[in-house]
């Protein structure tokens, strides 16, 4: 569902691009203004901020999504209530399917292999999704684990003298990749749990 949203909003986003570049801008430069005055307000709360009576927020987002200009991976669909081992879940279960999956070189990407049905882009944005409906701590227990994880296995195949990065942690570090990909944040985030210079060292073995 979540690719769906993703290739209607690109659509629409090229249609409005085309068809009303001047609309396109517009909302861009107000959301780009709203954002602005959002984020002063909560870094000084004596600046304004818009009252709950206030309708402008909830119009503006309609035009956004109609135009294509929103991002449905970051949108949250639904409340939900506090799950303390959501995060230890969910990486249990990202761990479970990464041998069900192979990288293919040609492809440039992360496949499912022929006899299991688990795909790589569904598993991703899924998770992000699923991610996304809670707080965001459980976003970050979730990627400190996967650190966790890849560090300890890299520390012992160097222990044992192991040449090859095992294909568990290679898809870990796909996932981080891709996880910083589709959500759109810096590097930097994935580095606070991997070192940097075991991104640059699995990406010349691939």
């Amino acid at each position: 569902m979540q690719i769906l949203r993703q290739q209607i909003a690109n659509e629409l986003n090229y249609s409005c691009r085309f068809d009303s570049k001047h609309l396109a801008a517009a909302l861009e430069n107000l959301n780009k203004a709203l954002l602005a005055d959002i984020e002063a307000h909560y870094q000084d709360p004596s600046l304004p901020y818009p009252k709950e009576d206030n309708t402008l927020l909830y119009e503006i987002t309609a035009y956004l999504e109609a135009a294509g200009i929103h991002n449905p991976l970051n949108k949250i669909y639904i409340t939900t209530k506090r799950l303390p081992y959501f995060p230890i879940v969910n990486f249990l279960f990202l761990i479970a399917q990464l041998p069900k999956l192979q990288y293919n070189k040609n492809l440039g990407m992360v496949c499912r292999k022929p006899a299991d049905p688990v795909d790589w882009p569904p598993l991703v944005l899924g998770l992000l999704t699923l991610l996304k409906q809670f707080h965001a701590r459980y976003t970050e227990q979730f990627l400190a684990l996967i650190g966790q994880f890849i560090r300890s296995t890299v520390e012992q195949c160097t222990s044992q003298k192991i040449p090859e990065m095992p294909a568990d942690v290679v898809g870990a570090l796909l996932f981080l990749e891709d996880y910083v990909r589709y959500t759109k944040l810096p590097r930097r985030v994935a580095e606070a749990h991997v070192p940097n210079f075991i991104f640059d060292e699995f990406r010349t073995i691939l």
